[in-house]
């Protein structure tokens, strides 16, 4: 290829001049790049060189084309006043300049400044990846030539953010959470690290997720699956469900390890917080929660998931069941039915075993020996506690966390980030306080039952009611009653010819059944 000799033209005040003073290095680099930009080509820093007792600073084209285009500087004292002085001016290029439409693609031309970093931090907070940052950019400032950036820039600063909190994250979020105590003494927090000073668990909850607790926290979920830091640091939050049916979190916790050790300081601090343990806690099978559950939260009924327990159910009975729909379907009766006493599923299930020979199954003999944790029939006397089977009423709030956190974020970003979701939460909720405030539902019956509900629950738990009495209303039927001074008992058959009897006590205006259902409806009160 023939090679290009380029001399450029431009104004003279532009142009450097050999012999010419500036006060700093900066101002040199600023005149040089106002003359590169003015005549379409990149610059950088190349080095310094010293010889005889001089300095000389070299700045020169920054593609690697072989060009000599360059200015040196030498480094000058007079009158005691430092300055820098050009010492040779190279303005031979042997590459054509850049062209107009190119030019937004230069360095020189690509400058992030403050907004920019800020939106990119923003971004960051709502975890945007810079690609997808860049996109939003172009939108907001109308076109990629007025982004003054590229993704690749975006991605380096991102870099950036994090290496400037590395190694001080921790101590960022310490800070933050000092700030938020003293401007509210319902923030709470608390850390613990080991013997190289580092972090081995974290708690905090604020004023709303207290408030929230005392509301809504007889029954929550204790949910140890999220790794998600570069510190490899579990995330254990408590989360519970608000009248309106959706997810809350009551407290976030991180903890370094799963043994009893760290769950036990997680809850003793959770106690010290809320003043009250829940009333039940649904946890997945892990021993180690479990034992400092007995020792910390002190009166709580714990359940295990039994999703975790049966999803497991294939590695573990003999291939030849895997197959057998009646072993299915006798082992789903059993386990899953909350209408059987203890007596009735400890017969159940001991008639299964013997039927399919499973005996000498270790896996099966364990899971009975722990049946007071995860079996229905040992929670009928819990209101609503043999409905509450999985931790699947909790899953739809790890889903949430997941468009949030990233799983290699360090202490700062996943603070940040964590704050970002519970934003997003805590609106959504608002906006279903403004839906039930001025939405009036429709009635489907003429039953006084139905129109009472409507003055007890949120606009989306009625919808639910509503259809559990329209179809109780089609399903029920009354086949009987007998009245004392005290009791009024109801015969009431179902469409499976079935039969049931409800007793309105009248010392108290309850109602029960023999099912107990009924007496374990929990109301979802409109009162905020």
């Amino acid at each position: 290829m023939e090679e290009v000799l380029v001399v450029l033209e431009c104004s003279l005040e532009l142009k450097p001049v050999i012999g010419q003073k500036f006060q700093s290095l900066d101002f040199v680099f600023t005149f040089y790049d106002v003359y590169a930009h003015a005549v379409g080509f990149d610059t950088r820093k190349q080095g310094i060189r010293k010889t005889g007792g001089v300095t000389t600073w070299y700045y020169v084209l920054s593609k690697r084309c072989g060009c000599k285009a360059s200015i040196s500087l030498k480094f000058f004292s007079e009158g005691g006043l430092p300055g820098y002085i050009i010492q040779e001016f190279n303005e031979v290029h042997n590459h054509y300049m850049v062209e107009v439409e190119h030019q937004n693609f230069m360095a020189l031309n690509r400058k992030l400044d403050d907004v920019h970093h800020k939106f990119i931090l923003d971004c960051s907070k709502a975890n945007i990846r810079p690609t997808l940052t860049f996109k939003v950019l172009k939108e907001i400032l109308g076109g990629f030539e007025l982004v003054d950036c590229t993704v690749g820039d975006i991605r380096n600063a991102s870099r950036d953010i994090k290496a400037y909190a590395h190694g001080f994250d921790v101590q960022m979020v310490w800070d933050d959470m000092a700030k938020k105590k003293e401007m509210s003494d319902a923030f709470t927090y608390h850390y613990e690290v080991n013997a190289s000073n580092q972090l081995v668990a974290l708690f905090w909850c604020d004023g709303l997720m207290k408030r929230n607790y005392h509301m809504f926290g007889d029954i929550d979920g204790f949910d140890s699956t999220y790794n998600t830091n570069r510190y490899c640091m579990i995330f254990t939050p408590f989360t519970g469900k608000d009248n309106c049916g959706r997810p809350v979190t009551f407290t976030v916790e991180l903890v370094c390890n799963e043994k009893t050790g760290a769950f036990a300081w997680l809850f003793k601090h959770f106690v010290e917080c809320m003043g009250v343990v829940p009333k039940m806690t649904v946890t997945d099978k892990d021993l180690g929660m479990r034992s400092a559950i007995e020792e910390v939260l002190v009166g709580t009924r714990h359940r295990w998931c039994m999703w975790h327990i049966m999803h497991k159910l294939a590695t573990k009975v003999p291939n030849r069941l895997l197959r057998d729909e009646d072993f299915k379907k006798e082992f789903n009766a059993c386990v899953w039915s909350d209408l059987l006493e203890p007596n009735e599923f400890e017969e159940e299930w001991n008639g299964v075993v013997e039927r399919h020979g499973l005996q000498e199954v270790d896996w099966f003999n364990t899971l009975y020996d722990y049946r007071q944790f995860w079996i229905s029939a040992y929670f009928r006397d819990f209101p609503l506690g043999s409905k509450i089977r999985t931790m699947s009423i909790f899953e739809s709030e790890n889903s949430f966390y997941k468009f949030f956190l990233k799983p290699r974020a360090n202490i700062a970003e996943f603070y940040l980030n964590f704050n970002n979701a519970v934003e997003f939460q805590r609106n959504a909720r608002t906006k279903l306080d403004y839906h039930d405030a001025t939405v009036l539902p429709i009635l489907a019956t003429t039953l006084p039952f139905e129109k009472h509900a409507l003055t007890l629950y949120t606009d989306s738990m009625f919808k639910k009611i509503q259809e559990e009495v329209v179809e109780g209303n089609d399903r029920c039927r009354v086949l009987g009653f007998s009245s004392t001074d005290i009791v009024d008992t109801y015969k009431l058959g179902d469409s499976n010819r079935n039969s049931h009897f409800v007793r309105h006590d009248k010392t108290d205006d309850s109602y029960s059944c023999k099912c107990i259902s009924l007496k374990k409806v929990r109301k979802q009160n409109k009162t905020r």
